[in-house]
């Protein structure tokens, strides 16, 4: 048989067996559209196969010889092009943000209070925006409870635990110090948080700039100095759940992100408990008012992953669909280092979450510099506006995000792929929009 006839033979073999995985993951992900638009590709790659074979011996070499060589120029533009990746860039000097400027912070501020005359005779610019937001209900309010009124009392209870856990993030170390070398305790504190339930951890020393500068809201007195003089950040992230987000903006979102907060403060307060066993100094920063340092870029920093469009930061394995967690130590650590993974690459071309946006909070435009960093900037307060109209933290950016495709084997080959070649990247944003949708059905959620 002529070398051409196998080589093709071979090729639409290939492809066939990515189609049918392709079509199996995406039934087993319950992902209709994808499966039914892989499994036609499939069939029709069975079927020209079958038609190939059938035909004539000069023609027949001539249809598997074509196959061959087109597969051969795909993987020649995939490899011969590679993917310069783009990283996090720092353009300037970087301040200390104030706490009491973060969204969150400002709606903890009751009208008619002393600390709402405070801030806002203070900071006037904001005023207006947040009165205009502070007319719709608050997340979880009776208002929007009503919806769903089992799902909002769990989520509920969710952030009532977190309220309740305030009082354990810090405490005296032990008078004696372990002396183990920083390259051991780094080996201990991983394997120990992956033991925990954390799905990636990296260390990086603490940046004084990403430590808030007074404090905003939790069980610290309002306007007060912060004080964070550790040494060393530990960054971790925790799945999401994809059939939960996957029902964004509706209420078992908000579930899933409590769930996940809930796991993230019991593995900081223990993790954190644990060091100053050893007799180190050691503070767990968790959900529900409590952070003293703000996540995204000290987990960049750790080599978590690396901030994307949507503001948030992108994990390599799960994309945005994660939640992240922190403890600060003088613990003696090895750091970690930021990774290039390509994210910042994708992000530029993709533009997915910004179509997706419900409040179209997210740029389509380049990044611009603030404080010192180039990024895509979050319209921060017409986010958080959407978020009190749904009742919830909406996701949708999340959740419609390529890279928040489960984490399985196929799913990771695309993801490797993107990491490296930026024609895959640019086939597979196409082949996201395709067979998943440039709008991805939603679906029920796994408590329903």
């Amino acid at each position: 048989m002529n070398i051409l006839i196998i080589a093709g033979a071979v090729s639409l073999i290939i492809l066939i067996c990515f189609f049918f995985l392709f079509a199996l993951y995406s039934l087993l992900e319950k992902e209709k559209r994808a499966f039914w638009r892989s499994s036609i590709v499939f069939l029709f790659l069975i079927i020209i196969s079958i038609i190939f074979f059938l035909a004539e011996s000069p023609l027949k070499k001539w249809l598997f010889g074509t196959v061959f060589i087109l597969l051969i120029l795909d993987l020649a533009i995939l490899l011969l092009f590679p993917l310069k990746r783009k990283s996090t860039e720092i353009v300037g000097g970087q301040n200390k943000v104030d706490e009491r400027d973060v969204i969150f912070a400002r709606f903890e501020y009751d009208e008619g209070t002393e600390t709402y005359e405070e801030y806002y005779g203070r900071r006037p610019e904001y005023k207006k925006i947040d009165d205009e937001i502070r007319k719709f209900p608050d997340i979880l309010s009776h208002s929007h409870s009503k919806k769903n009124p089992i799902l909002s009392a769990l989520a509920s209870a969710e952030f009532d635990f977190l309220e309740h856990q305030l009082t354990q993030v810090s405490g005296r170390e032990s008078r004696e110090k372990s002396q183990l070398p920083p390259s051991e305790n780094t080996r201990i504190i991983k394997k120990i948080m992956k033991y925990l339930g954390s799905d990636h951890s990296g260390i990086c020393l603490l940046n004084q700039a990403y430590v808030y500068s007074h404090v905003g809201r939790g069980p610290e007195h309002y306007s007060e100095e912060i004080k964070l003089e550790h040494k060393y950040a530990i960054a971790f992230a925790l799945e999401m759940d994809l059939g939960m987000v996957a029902s964004a903006p509706k209420e078992p979102v908000i579930v899933e992100t409590g769930k996940k907060y809930v796991e993230a403060a019991k593995i900081s307060i223990i993790v954190a408990n644990f060091i100053r066993r050893l007799g180190y100094p050691a503070r767990a920063h968790i959900a529900g008012s409590n952070y003293q340092a703000m996540l995204p870029p000290l987990a960049w920093l750790a080599g978590l992953g690396e901030l994307g469009r949507l503001g948030i930061l992108m994990t390599s394995k799960y994309g945005p669909r994660a939640r992240l967690g922190l403890i600060t130590t003088d613990l003696p650590l090895v750091a970690d280092k930021p990774r290039k993974l390509g994210i910042q690459n994708f992000c530029q071309k993709c533009k997915k979450c910004a179509r997706n946006c419900p409040a179209q909070a997210i740029p389509y435009e380049e990044k611009v510099e603030e404080n010192g960093v180039m990024r895509w900037v979050l319209n921060r307060e017409e986010c958080y506006k959407f978020w009190r109209k749904a009742g919830t933290d909406c996701a949708v950016c999340i959740y419609v995000c390529p890279y928040s495709k489960s984490d399985n084997a196929f799913h990771n080959f695309i993801r490797i792929m993107s990491q490296n070649s930026s024609a895959a990247q640019s086939f597979s944003i196409w082949a996201d929009d395709f067979f998943y949708g440039r709008i991805p059905f939603r679906r029920k959620s796994p408590l329903r």
